[in-house]
């Protein structure tokens, strides 16, 4: 059985370990989310396990708030951003997408995911504040 080596530079971690799905910048985020319908009975998010609301992201990703986006994916998985990078996409939400059935390709739903958290980590404004009351969490 091989042995696992662990990387010995950031260059061997990165040639090693390159993400599946490649980031998308924000032009690409943009023309992506651009082409969501936001059908009224969301397949998409009736497929995914934790129930994000998909449409709802992918619309704060178009209108420029993707730390709107990455607070909707987090209200209903805190594990958003890992999610977003190896949940099977293909045959959850975008094998549920309406595109699919005209023989369109789907809306990159992961991507779209990966890069609302990923943009949300990086700006490092937080999603929630502390002791909000009435129990919930305030953006």
């Amino acid at each position: 059985m091989p042995e696992y080596q662990r990387p010995r530079s950031e260059q061997e971690f990165e040639q090693n370990f390159k993400p599946k799905k490649p980031l998308m910048n924000s032009t690409e985020a943009f023309l992506e989310s651009s082409r969501c319908l936001f059908c009224y009975d969301a397949p998409c998010m009736h497929a995914c396990p934790t129930h994000i609301d998909i449409p709802l992201f992918i619309k704060q990703i178009h209108t420029g708030n993707p730390n709107g986006a990455a607070k909707t994916i987090y209200d209903m998985n805190w594990m958003g951003n890992a999610c977003g990078k190896v949940c099977p996409t293909q045959v959850l939400c975008e094998g549920a997408c309406v595109y699919n059935h005209a023989k369109v390709k789907p809306i990159e739903i992961g991507r779209l995911q990966n890069y609302a958290t990923n943009q949300s980590i990086a700006s490092g404004k937080p999603l929630y504040q502390k002791g909000a009351s009435n129990g919930k969490r305030s953006p």
